[in-house]
């Protein structure tokens, strides 16, 4: 019978050890798959939400825009009695032709980003002579133009000796008594058109959530004619494209062209992430603009542009987008680095698990002759196989991450244990079983204090610069504040248990004395359980701290965007617009806003002279800071002194002084009754108007009544000024499809003024999904530092079941029950779970304060100041709960295990308790 050979003395230590070997190269893996990935699963988050940013840039007008000049026709192109009598004309085919030139320029990083939608061709206002009175109508070819007709026909081009067809909305053809096959006469205005004109159609104006919606936002008039009391009607007409040949020979000297194109990123996202990605999409768009500049029109027959441009609209949004993104790289740096800090530390306590079960046969070696180092040496080659095992999986799971992060984080883990197993056997151990004298623990504590203030006062000074990626030093900077933490924690806490065990001394029962003194004799052992528990809930309430900040300083932008109302009309001129608002159905109550800025002379020197602001709020009928001090001003007796309250940097300015003004060619005074406060300038009913002026802070400004500048109107000053219609409706709010409906289109810069509702501005989360990036990045990172921390945890319990199986052992022999044997147990590690749950909500609390500049949530939230940190005061509680309900877990587990173990097994005659 042959003898069974026996196995290599290494390989049968590495079948001893192939549980922790196997945890081991779990970490690993996890580490490693978790720095792998981010970056590039980052990327394509960041990708996705740009791509997203720009489409709701894109819901109200296209991004960038050619638009292109044209004078009228040279002497060689053909005279208005040789156009075809039917069909198209050469006009109207360049403008095809000018299409085509645009789209193969699409080339390089842009191809498949950017799109044609539409052209558009402004031809300016004629005079017209309608049944409804004096009119100026402006024509309009737009090829992505409504076509609902309720009468007749879309326009055509017509031949010599036809008039030009034009199509109206409802709106247009009521308000000018216009019907289908009625002819009109285009007289001069601003397009010096004399020609006839005849309408072939009808068309239906908006309706609520119609298809379509962006030409109505874009071009108002379109839908509905503007009437200004004491002025012509003005409206819009559509035409054909090949109606522009004729309509040149009828005398127009010039018109505008303008092709739009939309910008969406799809598949080609990922390529443009990053501060480097950015910058090349706006290179591109750059190289873009140049490309259409050297080969526009060059098919054209007659359509030869006398000037153009390119509107590139996307640079402001890239712009950004970029800044809210790179603080959102700032915290899942943060959560990044604090599941990382979390996971090695995980690795060390298993290692000072390994090294404990292999200690007495690592001093057996020692004391046949084997260097300290060679059995270092030797255990990083029997957990070699199980960090490359580890490494390798790591990598397969995050393909396309760059590996050196990932080979240095496994590196570290994999030479944990080696390097325990050396300060284990070292010579100095050998000869003193003792602990590390306590000044060099001092030292090493002090050194690890004065990393994190250090890390912090850099980070402080340096802010969070303006490069791309995970920052390295803003990802130290939590895992040394957590360090730095549990050191003081280490200190502190024994303190208080040390006073309840001497407390417990003088009473009697033994159990509260043992507990209490064995907690406070532990507290070093266990910082490495506290580095995991603290970091791992530092992390969470970090993120659940930024992300109610986030939460409240939104809903605080959108009530400074929307004036605190349910919606506001910013910049309306036409008071037609604004009644009709007012109007709308829903709405309750209505108030007003003013701001303008004007010179002040003072009366009492004649020469001090300053710019400021006046911003003039309704004070009857608005609540706030800002109405609340409008309602302490004097009254006006005649509309020719106006009483307001003035901030620092008016000259001379001090309650009586009077300056006088000029608003729109009178002379006003105005008098200073009080001080204004600058706090009070961040009431939201002036955020609609204030947050459009860009020197603000370091300008003067007044505080008036509106119903002062009414007085000052009547009293012949005619007040120019910036205004604001704040909306507000009932219980359930503003329909915003109701009142459009009700009231003109607005749009940017037109006399109807801009709605904006606080119902869609909510809707828009600020962030268009890098908050939610935000949020699922801090959500993975603390489950999976969770998963980290619980196994540690129980790690930590296995290192020290033989002390407390000793400890709970000889108190059984002594007559202890098994469930005080539990309470014992829970008593010692109670204190460090308590510890470590006040350890780790003071460290959440804390990084906000100590990153300070660091730190700025603005960008992502909007509104007028850095948003105040708010408190979740319930995922605190969750989170403090929840350690102290995983150490319960831990305690029972450990209690069942150990009630399977005899006294025998875990006592000796003469061991030591």
């Amino acid at each position: 019978m042959t003898p069974r050979r026996e196995l290599p003395v290494a390989v049968r230590e590495m079948r001893a050890d192939a549980a922790l070997l196997g945890c081991l190269a779990l970490l690993i893996a996890l580490l490693t798959t978790a720095v792998t990935a981010a970056p590039p699963l980052l990327d394509r988050m960041e990708g996705r939400a740009l791509d997203q940013r720009l489409a709701t840039g894109q819901r109200d007008d296209a991004l960038v825009r050619i638009s292109a000049g044209f004078d009228q026709l040279s002497d060689a192109s053909p005279p208005v009695d040789m156009l075809p009598t039917d069909g198209p004309a050469p006009l109207g085919e360049d403008l095809e032709w000018a299409v085509h030139g645009i789209e193969p320029e699409l080339v390089g990083d842009l191809r498949g980003s950017l799109s044609f939608t539409s052209t558009r061709v402004d031809v300016p206002s004629s005079a017209v002579d309608v049944p409804g009175g004096p009119a100026e109508l402006s024509l309009l070819y737009a090829d992505d133009a409504p076509d609902a007709y309720v009468s007749g026909r879309a326009p055509r081009g017509t031949g010599r000796d036809k008039p030009v067809e034009v199509a109206v909305s409802e709106a247009t053809a009521e308000r000018l008594g216009l019907r289908v096959g009625q002819q009109v006469q285009l007289m001069g205005g601003l397009s010096d058109i004399q020609a006839p004109a005849v309408v072939s159609g009808v068309f239906r104006g908006p309706k609520p959530g119609a298809a379509g919606a962006r030409i109505w936002r874009e071009q108002p008039l379109l839908a509905r004619p503007q009437a200004v009391p004491g002025t012509p009607v003005h409206a819009q007409a559509l035409i054909a494209a090949e109606s522009l040949d004729p309509l040149q020979r009828y005398g127009l000297p010039r018109f505008q062209a303008q092709w739009r194109m939309r910008l969406g990123l799809a598949d080609a996202a990922d390529t443009f992430a990053g501060e480097g990605g950015r910058a090349e999409l706006v290179r591109a768009l750059a190289e873009y603009e140049q490309l259409v500049k050297g080969s526009f029109c060059n098919g054209c027959s007659t359509l030869k542009p006398t000037g153009w441009q390119v509107t590139d609209g996307a640079r402001p949004v890239v712009e950004s987008f970029g800044g809210e993104w790179r603080r959102a790289e700032l915290l899942a740096s943060f959560a990044l680095a604090s599941l990382v800090g979390t996971g090695l530390a995980a690795v060390v306590v298993l290692g000072r698990l390994a090294v404990r079960r292999r200690e007495g046969q690592h001093r057996l070696q020692r004391a046949r002759g084997a260097s300290a180092l060679g059995v270092a040496a030797s255990r990083a080659l029997q957990t070699a196989p199980a960090a490359l095992l580890g490494l390798a999986a790591g990598l397969t799971f995050a393909s396309g991450g760059s590996p050196w992060t990932a080979l240095a984080v496994a590196g570290g883990a994999w030479l944990a244990l080696p390097a325990l197993t050396w300060l284990a056997l070292r010579d100095r151990t050998l000869r003193a079983a003792s602990e590390a004298p306590a000044h060099r623990r001092t030292i090493a504590e002090a050194t690890v204090v004065l990393l994190a203030a250090a890390g912090i006062g850099a980070l402080r000074l340096r802010g969070t610069g303006s490069g791309s990626g995970l920052d390295l030093q803003l990802a130290a900077v939590p895992v040394l504040t957590a360090l730095a933490v549990v050191v003081l924690l280490v200190r502190v806490y024994p303190l208080p248990l040390r006073a309840l065990a001497r407390l417990c001394a003088r009473r009697r029962g033994a159990l509260p004395l043992i507990g209490f003194a064995r907690a406070a004799k532990d507290a070093p052992a266990a910082t490495l359980a506290l580095v995991v528990l603290v970091t791992m809930l530092g992390s969470a309430v970090f993120g659940g701290l930024v992300d109610s900040t986030v939460r409240a300083g939104r809903a605080t932008a959108v009530a400074w965007a929307t004036g605190g109302a349910d919606a506001a009309l910013v910049g309306a001129t036409d008071p037609t617009g604004t009644g009709a608002v007012r109007r709308a159905p829903g709405v309750v109550r209505t108030a007003d806003v003013h701001l303008l800025r004007t010179d002040l002379t003072s009366t009492r020197s004649g020469a001090a002279r300053t710019a400021a602001y006046v911003v003039a709020p309704d004070g009857a009928r608005l609540r706030g800071p800002a109405a609340a001090a409008v309602r302490t001003l004097p009254k006006s007796a005649d509309g020719t002194v106006i009483p307001v309250l003035a901030t620092d940097g008016v000259v001379g300015a001090g309650t009586g002084d009077t300056f006088e003004t000029t608003l729109k060619g009178a002379r006003v005074r105005v008098r200073v009754a009080g001080v204004l406060p600058r706090s009070v300038l961040r009431d939201p009913a002036l955020g609609p108007l204030l947050g459009r002026v860009t020197d603000l802070d370091a300008s003067p400004v007044l505080l008036a009544d509106a119903s002062a500048l009414t007085a000052a109107e009547q009293a012949g000053a005619h007040v120019a000024a910036d205004h604001l219609t704040l909306l507000y409706g009932g219980p359930k709010g503003l329909d915003p499809a109701a009142v459009r409906a009700a009231a003109p289109p607005s749009s940017p810069g037109s006399a109807y003024g801009t709605l904006v509702f606080r119902s869609e501005e909510a809707g828009r989360d600020g962030g268009e999904g890098v908050l939610d990036i935000v949020r699922r990045v801090h959500a993975a990172c603390t489950a999976v530092a969770a998963a980290f921390a619980l196994l540690a945890l129980l790690l930590e319990l296995l290192l020290s079941a033989p002390e407390r199986g000793r400890t709970a052992s000889y108190l059984r022999t002594l007559g202890l029950g098994a469930r005080p044997g539990a309470l014992l147990g829970l008593l010692q590690l109670a204190p460090m779970a308590l510890a470590a749950a006040v350890g780790g909500v003071a460290l959440g609390y804390a990084l906000p304060a100590a990153l300070g500049p660091a730190l700025e949530l603005r960008a992502l939230t909007g509104g007028p100041v850095e948003p105040p940190l708010h408190t979740d005061y319930v995922l605190t509680a969750a989170l403090g709960l929840g350690t102290l309900a995983l150490i319960a877990c831990a305690v029972a587990v450990d209690h069942v295990a150990g009630r399977r173990r005899g006294v025998g097994s875990v006592l000796r005659l003469g061991d030591p308790v």
